[in-house]
């Protein structure tokens, strides 16, 4: 088993077992530094990169993964593998194997327990892997880029991964955060309606517990899907928590985002989530807020949102709930 890493921006990281992976300093470090080397291989055969993404534990993100031609990669929960995911639970000792021959690249999943994907598509037998590809070993997900210009395509998959949750592709708490604060301003400065929506999956423990983790990940990722087709191109979702959603409505009051609650919530109570065999009902509450001339900080309108939340929840779930202005 074979794979190659870039020495001169990254350190051994101790914990992959088998010395041929490696983890960067940090991500703020690699996307101020993008420019630099950008051309190093453009002159080179087409590598293929495998970025992780999405993990468990939020370890590692960012990290990446060289396949040059002949290059055979194993993943799996064992220290042994080139690709090692020790804490990763719903991950196989040895899972899944990358095969670079011929110019591409071939997933094969390895008879694991979990299962591996490509695109939410399960993996049966050998699949060919295209840039761009998501694929997922147990509940880790990785990017797939393979193009000329590797490092290009590279700082701006960090870039993403620095606004964007790796599993449902909304926007993380960290972007979130940074537009609640600016539309919040925005908002107080020129007397404009501001209102946002939290949203929280029901008992969505026992989804987890019941159907598994595998299936917990599909559940977030759809109900992202389902959100995000009613929402506006100024309207900003983010995943703020394990199974909670924002949603930022510019130009928008209560009233206004309680009947897009009431929507979103209709849909999801009168449908279910397929994963696999098994049909998952599953419901959401919502707590909404509005921005008021008593409010001096952007956390005042997301605690408001959090408390009227809770009186959803309080209240038998699957409803909404507005915050007293």
């Amino acid at each position: 088993m074979t794979s190659s890493t870039d020495s001169d921006t990254k350190e051994q990281d101790p914990s992959s077992g088998s010395g041929s992976s490696t983890r960067f300093t940090s991500l703020s470090e690699l996307t101020t530094d993008a420019a630099a080397g950008g051309e190093r291989f453009l002159d080179a055969p087409p590598e293929a990169n495998v970025i992780l993404i999405s993990h468990p534990g939020e370890q590692n993100l960012g990290q990446r993964w060289h396949l040059r031609s002949g290059a055979v990669m194993e993943i799996g929960r064992s220290v042994d593998c080139d690709i090692s995911l020790p804490d990763a639970l719903s991950v196989s000792r040895r899972h899944a194997v990358l095969r670079f021959g011929a110019g591409v690249v071939e997933l094969e999943d390895l008879g694991s327990t979990n299962g591996s994907y490509v695109n939410d598509r399960v993996v049966s037998g050998r699949l060919q892997l295209r840039s761009g590809d998501r694929f997922q070993v147990g509940t880790v997900h990785f990017k797939f880029l393979q193009e000329r210009d590797v490092e290009h395509a590279y700082y701006e998959t960090l870039y993403q991964l620095a606004m964007r949750d790796g599993l449902t592709e909304t926007f993380n708490k960290r972007k979130f955060t940074e537009e609640l604060e600016r539309e919040f301003q925005r908002a107080i400065r020129y007397g404009r309606p501001l209102s946002l929506i939290l949203l929280d999956l029901d008992h969505f423990k026992e989804v987890n517990d019941e159907f598994g983790h595998l299936c917990g990940d599909h559940v977030l990722k759809r109900l992202s899907s389902r959100i995000g087709r009613h929402l506006r191109s100024e309207q900003i979702l983010a995943r703020v928590g394990g199974e909670e959603f924002a949603i930022l409505s510019p130009e928008t009051n209560a009233d206004g985002s309680l009947q897009l609650a009431e929507k979103i919530r209709e849909e999801i109570a009168a449908s279910s989530f397929r994963f696999q065999h098994w049909e998952i009902d599953a419901t959401c509450s919502f707590g909404i807020s509005e921005v008021t001339s008593l409010m001096e900080e952007s956390e005042q309108l997301f605690e408001a949102a959090d408390r009227a939340l809770y009186v959803a929840k309080d209240e038998g779930r699957n409803r909404c709930s507005v915050a007293d202005s």
